[in-house]
Protein backbone atom coordinates (compact mmCIF):
# COMPACT_ATOMS: atom_id res chain seq x y z
CA UNK A 1 0.00 0.00 0.00
CA UNK A 2 1.56 3.32 -1.21
CA UNK A 3 0.78 6.97 -1.05
CA UNK A 4 0.16 6.57 -4.84
CA UNK A 5 -2.69 3.86 -4.63
CA UNK A 6 -4.46 5.63 -1.61
CA UNK A 7 -4.54 9.03 -3.35
CA UNK A 8 -6.15 7.34 -6.44
CA UNK A 9 -8.62 5.78 -3.83
CA UNK A 10 -9.41 8.85 -2.57
CA UNK A 11 -9.70 10.72 -5.87
CA UNK A 12 -12.74 8.21 -6.79
CA UNK A 13 -14.28 8.82 -3.59
CA UNK A 14 -14.23 12.17 -4.34
CA UNK A 15 -14.99 12.39 -7.65
CA UNK A 16 -17.65 9.24 -7.16
CA UNK A 17 -16.64 8.38 -10.65
CA UNK A 18 -12.84 5.79 -11.90
CA UNK A 19 -13.67 8.17 -15.28
CA UNK A 20 -13.41 11.59 -13.56
CA UNK A 21 -10.78 10.53 -10.94
CA UNK A 22 -8.36 9.67 -14.16
CA UNK A 23 -8.76 13.17 -15.77
CA UNK A 24 -8.25 14.70 -12.66
CA UNK A 25 -4.91 12.52 -11.45
CA UNK A 26 -3.70 12.41 -15.73
CA UNK A 27 -3.99 8.51 -15.44
CA UNK A 28 -6.00 6.12 -18.17
CA UNK A 29 -9.10 4.58 -17.05
CA UNK A 30 -6.72 1.20 -16.96
CA UNK A 31 -4.47 2.55 -14.68
CA UNK A 32 -6.49 3.62 -12.64
CA UNK A 33 -8.52 0.12 -12.27
CA UNK A 34 -4.77 -1.57 -11.84
CA UNK A 35 -4.01 0.68 -9.02
CA UNK A 36 -7.40 -0.01 -7.02
CA UNK A 37 -7.11 -3.49 -7.75
CA UNK A 38 -3.99 -3.89 -6.57
CA UNK A 39 -5.12 -2.20 -2.58
CA UNK A 40 -7.79 -4.32 -2.43
CA UNK A 41 -5.48 -7.54 -3.41
CA UNK A 42 -3.03 -6.54 -0.95
CA UNK A 43 -5.53 -5.56 1.65
CA UNK A 44 -8.01 -8.51 1.10
CA UNK A 45 -11.66 -6.80 0.58
CA UNK A 46 -13.34 -5.03 -1.55
CA UNK A 47 -12.94 -1.06 -1.47
CA UNK A 48 -15.08 0.19 -4.08
CA UNK A 49 -18.33 -0.32 -5.49
CA UNK A 50 -19.33 0.90 -8.65
CA UNK A 51 -23.26 1.82 -9.10
CA UNK A 52 -23.94 2.81 -12.92
CA UNK A 53 -21.27 5.88 -14.01
CA UNK A 54 -20.34 5.90 -10.49
CA UNK A 55 -18.08 4.74 -7.79
CA UNK A 56 -19.05 4.77 -4.32
CA UNK A 57 -16.82 3.43 -1.08
CA UNK A 58 -17.87 -0.18 0.22
CA UNK A 59 -18.30 -0.76 4.10
CA UNK A 60 -14.23 -1.63 4.09
CA UNK A 61 -13.80 1.38 1.64
CA UNK A 62 -15.21 3.90 4.78
CA UNK A 63 -12.83 2.63 7.34
CA UNK A 64 -9.74 2.86 4.86
CA UNK A 65 -10.70 6.08 4.03
CA UNK A 66 -10.72 7.81 7.28
CA UNK A 67 -6.92 6.23 7.65
CA UNK A 68 -6.11 7.47 3.97
CA UNK A 69 -7.13 11.53 4.67
CA UNK A 70 -4.78 11.55 7.74
CA UNK A 71 -1.86 9.58 5.83
CA UNK A 72 -1.55 11.55 2.86
CA UNK A 73 -2.00 15.02 5.01
CA UNK A 74 0.52 13.25 6.76
CA UNK A 75 2.32 12.64 3.18
CA UNK A 76 1.46 16.66 1.80
CA UNK A 77 2.78 18.19 5.01
CA UNK A 78 6.43 16.33 4.86
CA UNK A 79 7.02 17.26 1.25
CA UNK A 80 5.99 21.06 2.17
CA UNK A 81 8.40 21.26 4.89
CA UNK A 82 11.21 19.35 3.00
CA UNK A 83 10.16 21.49 -0.08
CA UNK A 84 10.44 24.62 2.91
CA UNK A 85 14.46 23.74 3.30
CA UNK A 86 15.31 23.85 -0.48
CA UNK A 87 13.93 27.32 -0.83
CA UNK A 88 12.17 29.26 1.75
CA UNK A 89 11.03 32.08 -0.20
CA UNK A 90 8.64 29.56 -2.51
CA UNK A 91 5.78 27.72 -1.96
CA UNK A 92 2.12 28.51 -1.21
CA UNK A 93 0.11 29.59 2.13
CA UNK A 94 -3.48 28.46 2.68
CA UNK A 95 -5.39 30.94 5.08
CA UNK A 96 -8.60 30.38 6.77
CA UNK A 97 -10.72 33.19 8.42
CA UNK A 98 -14.43 34.62 8.05
CA UNK A 99 -16.09 36.42 5.75
CA UNK A 100 -15.85 39.59 7.84
CA UNK A 101 -11.40 39.30 8.38
CA UNK A 102 -11.57 38.32 4.38
CA UNK A 103 -13.08 41.69 3.48
CA UNK A 104 -11.91 43.95 6.14
CA UNK A 105 -8.93 43.36 7.58
CA UNK A 106 -6.68 40.44 5.99
CA UNK A 107 -6.26 42.58 2.05
CA UNK A 108 -3.84 45.52 4.03
CA UNK A 109 -1.63 42.15 5.55
CA UNK A 110 -1.70 40.33 2.77
CA UNK A 111 -0.71 43.06 0.60
CA UNK A 112 2.45 43.69 3.05
CA UNK A 113 3.47 39.94 3.11
CA UNK A 114 2.84 39.59 -0.40
CA UNK A 115 5.85 42.79 -0.84
CA UNK A 116 7.92 40.68 1.69
CA UNK A 117 7.27 37.16 0.07
CA UNK A 118 6.34 37.62 -3.64
CA UNK A 119 7.34 34.38 -5.04
CA UNK A 120 4.94 32.69 -2.43
CA UNK A 121 1.46 32.27 -3.62
CA UNK A 122 -1.76 33.01 -1.17
CA UNK A 123 -4.87 31.07 -1.08
CA UNK A 124 -7.48 32.18 1.10
CA UNK A 125 -10.57 30.50 1.80
CA UNK A 126 -13.43 32.25 3.88
CA UNK A 127 -15.31 30.35 6.52
CA UNK A 128 -16.58 30.49 10.05
CA UNK A 129 -14.54 29.45 12.82
CA UNK A 130 -15.99 25.73 13.04
CA UNK A 131 -15.20 24.98 9.31
CA UNK A 132 -11.88 26.54 9.47
CA UNK A 133 -10.50 24.45 12.30
CA UNK A 134 -12.43 21.75 10.76
CA UNK A 135 -10.11 22.32 7.43
CA UNK A 136 -7.30 22.51 9.68
CA UNK A 137 -7.61 19.35 11.30
CA UNK A 138 -8.07 18.17 7.74
CA UNK A 139 -4.94 19.33 6.31
CA UNK A 140 -6.48 21.92 4.44
CA UNK A 141 -5.42 24.61 5.90
CA UNK A 142 -1.96 26.12 6.62
CA UNK A 143 -3.27 28.53 9.39
CA UNK A 144 -6.65 30.02 10.41
CA UNK A 145 -8.01 33.07 12.29
CA UNK A 146 -10.58 32.61 14.48
CA UNK A 147 -12.74 33.86 17.77
CA UNK A 148 -11.90 31.56 21.09
CA UNK A 149 -12.76 29.60 22.73
CA UNK A 150 -11.21 26.51 20.53
CA UNK A 151 -11.36 23.25 22.59
CA UNK A 152 -9.96 20.95 19.22
CA UNK A 153 -7.38 19.16 20.77
CA UNK A 154 -3.80 19.00 17.99
CA UNK A 155 -3.87 22.74 17.31
CA UNK A 156 -1.70 25.25 18.07
CA UNK A 157 -2.86 28.82 19.33
CA UNK A 158 -1.35 32.16 19.32
CA UNK A 159 -4.03 34.52 20.81
CA UNK A 160 -4.57 38.16 19.27
CA UNK A 161 -6.49 40.33 21.57
CA UNK A 162 -9.90 41.22 21.67
CA UNK A 163 -12.64 43.34 19.65
CA UNK A 164 -16.23 44.51 20.09
CA UNK A 165 -19.75 43.21 19.08
CA UNK A 166 -21.80 46.96 18.77
CA UNK A 167 -25.58 47.24 17.84
CA UNK A 168 -26.09 49.19 14.74
CA UNK A 169 -29.29 50.99 13.68
CA UNK A 170 -30.15 53.10 11.21
CA UNK A 171 -29.93 57.21 12.34
CA UNK A 172 -33.48 57.64 12.49
CA UNK A 173 -34.16 54.81 14.58
CA UNK A 174 -35.22 55.31 18.17
CA UNK A 175 -31.80 54.07 19.55
CA UNK A 176 -30.55 56.78 17.51
CA UNK A 177 -30.12 58.92 20.86
CA UNK A 178 -28.33 56.22 22.89
CA UNK A 179 -24.74 55.57 23.14
CA UNK A 180 -25.85 51.99 24.56
CA UNK A 181 -28.35 49.58 24.57
CA UNK A 182 -28.75 46.85 27.07
CA UNK A 183 -29.86 42.73 25.67
CA UNK A 184 -33.98 43.36 27.49
CA UNK A 185 -34.22 46.65 24.69
CA UNK A 186 -33.37 44.17 21.87
CA UNK A 187 -37.28 42.82 22.47
CA UNK A 188 -39.65 43.63 19.82
CA UNK A 189 -37.02 44.57 17.52
CA UNK A 190 -36.17 42.84 13.80
CA UNK A 191 -32.65 41.35 13.97
CA UNK A 192 -30.60 41.09 10.73
CA UNK A 193 -28.76 37.99 10.83
CA UNK A 194 -24.87 37.34 9.80
CA UNK A 195 -23.71 34.13 9.80
CA UNK A 196 -26.40 32.01 12.46
CA UNK A 197 -24.05 28.53 12.49
CA UNK A 198 -20.97 31.03 13.73
CA UNK A 199 -19.73 31.32 17.54
CA UNK A 200 -20.37 35.12 17.50
CA UNK A 201 -24.14 34.26 16.53
CA UNK A 202 -24.20 31.65 19.44
CA UNK A 203 -22.88 34.05 21.56
CA UNK A 204 -25.13 36.86 20.90
CA UNK A 205 -27.65 34.74 20.99
CA UNK A 206 -26.85 33.52 24.47
CA UNK A 207 -26.48 37.03 25.88
CA UNK A 208 -30.15 37.93 24.20
CA UNK A 209 -31.71 34.46 25.90
CA UNK A 210 -30.71 35.03 29.09
CA UNK A 211 -31.95 38.21 29.21
CA UNK A 212 -35.24 36.83 28.02
CA UNK A 213 -35.17 38.13 24.94
CA UNK A 214 -36.13 35.94 21.93
CA UNK A 215 -34.90 37.39 18.74
CA UNK A 216 -36.89 38.00 16.08
CA UNK A 217 -35.35 37.22 13.05
CA UNK A 218 -35.54 39.16 9.70
CA UNK A 219 -33.37 38.43 7.27
CA UNK A 220 -30.34 36.16 7.38
CA UNK A 221 -27.75 36.79 4.95
CA UNK A 222 -23.81 35.17 4.42
CA UNK A 223 -22.83 38.29 3.43
CA UNK A 224 -21.98 41.04 6.87
CA UNK A 225 -21.93 43.81 3.91
CA UNK A 226 -25.79 42.88 2.74
CA UNK A 227 -26.79 42.83 6.61
CA UNK A 228 -25.21 46.75 7.43
CA UNK A 229 -26.61 48.15 4.31
CA UNK A 230 -30.04 46.86 5.06
CA UNK A 231 -29.58 48.14 8.91
CA UNK A 232 -28.73 51.35 6.87
CA UNK A 233 -31.95 51.69 4.88
CA UNK A 234 -33.80 50.60 8.03
CA UNK A 235 -35.40 47.18 7.44
CA UNK A 236 -33.84 46.28 11.43
CA UNK A 237 -30.65 46.13 13.64
CA UNK A 238 -27.96 44.09 14.09
CA UNK A 239 -25.11 42.96 15.82
CA UNK A 240 -21.43 43.27 14.06
CA UNK A 241 -18.09 43.78 15.17
CA UNK A 242 -17.15 48.07 15.46
CA UNK A 243 -14.14 47.58 13.31
CA UNK A 244 -16.62 46.79 10.03
CA UNK A 245 -18.93 50.05 10.35
CA UNK A 246 -16.56 52.43 11.90
CA UNK A 247 -16.43 54.57 9.00
CA UNK A 248 -20.10 54.36 8.86
CA UNK A 249 -20.70 55.61 12.20
CA UNK A 250 -17.75 58.13 11.45
CA UNK A 251 -20.20 59.47 8.54
CA UNK A 252 -23.27 59.16 10.67
CA UNK A 253 -24.98 56.84 7.85
CA UNK A 254 -25.30 54.40 11.10
CA UNK A 255 -25.49 54.71 14.98
CA UNK A 256 -23.66 52.31 16.87
CA UNK A 257 -24.03 51.36 20.61
CA UNK A 258 -22.59 49.34 23.25
CA UNK A 259 -24.05 46.39 24.33
CA UNK A 260 -24.86 45.95 28.50
CA UNK A 261 -23.07 47.41 30.96
CA UNK A 262 -19.37 46.51 29.65
CA UNK A 263 -19.82 45.92 26.31
CA UNK A 264 -19.90 42.43 24.03
CA UNK A 265 -16.25 41.31 22.93
CA UNK A 266 -14.68 38.30 21.71
CA UNK A 267 -11.45 36.65 21.85
CA UNK A 268 -9.33 36.27 18.65
CA UNK A 269 -6.31 33.78 17.65
CA UNK A 270 -4.18 32.06 14.93
CA UNK A 271 -4.48 28.39 14.68
CA UNK A 272 -2.42 25.74 13.43
CA UNK A 273 -1.62 22.43 13.33
CA UNK A 274 0.70 21.86 16.54
CA UNK A 275 1.78 18.92 14.30
CA UNK A 276 3.46 21.03 12.08
CA UNK A 277 6.73 21.81 11.49
CA UNK A 278 6.19 25.64 10.70
CA UNK A 279 7.83 26.78 7.48
CA UNK A 280 9.72 30.04 7.16
CA UNK A 281 6.87 31.32 5.79
CA UNK A 282 4.21 30.33 7.99
CA UNK A 283 6.27 31.81 10.85
CA UNK A 284 6.37 35.47 9.40
CA UNK A 285 2.58 34.96 8.74
CA UNK A 286 2.18 34.48 12.12
CA UNK A 287 4.35 37.32 13.47
CA UNK A 288 3.03 40.00 10.86
CA UNK A 289 -0.56 39.12 11.98
CA UNK A 290 0.18 39.16 15.47
CA UNK A 291 1.39 42.43 15.51
CA UNK A 292 -0.79 44.09 12.49
CA UNK A 293 -4.40 42.12 13.36
CA UNK A 294 -5.33 43.19 17.11
CA UNK A 295 -4.63 47.03 16.05
CA UNK A 296 -7.41 46.34 13.18
CA UNK A 297 -9.23 44.23 15.96
CA UNK A 298 -9.47 46.78 18.00
CA UNK A 299 -10.74 49.37 15.61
Amino acid sequence: MDAKQLRTFLTIVDMQSFTRAGRRLGLSQSAISQQVSGLEKELGVQLLVRSGAGARPSSAGEVLLQYARQILSRVDEAQRVLADYDSADLGVLRIGAGGAVCHYLLPAILKEFHDNFPRIDLHVHSGHTALTLERILDGQLDIGIVTLPVTQPKLRITELGRDELIAIAAPGHAWAERRRVQPADFAGETMLIYERRSQTFRLIERVLLEAGVFPRAGMEMDHLEAVIEMVRVGLGVAVVPRWTVQNEIARRELVGLAIGKSGLQRSWALVLSELTHPPQRLRAFVRLCSERLPVGLAG
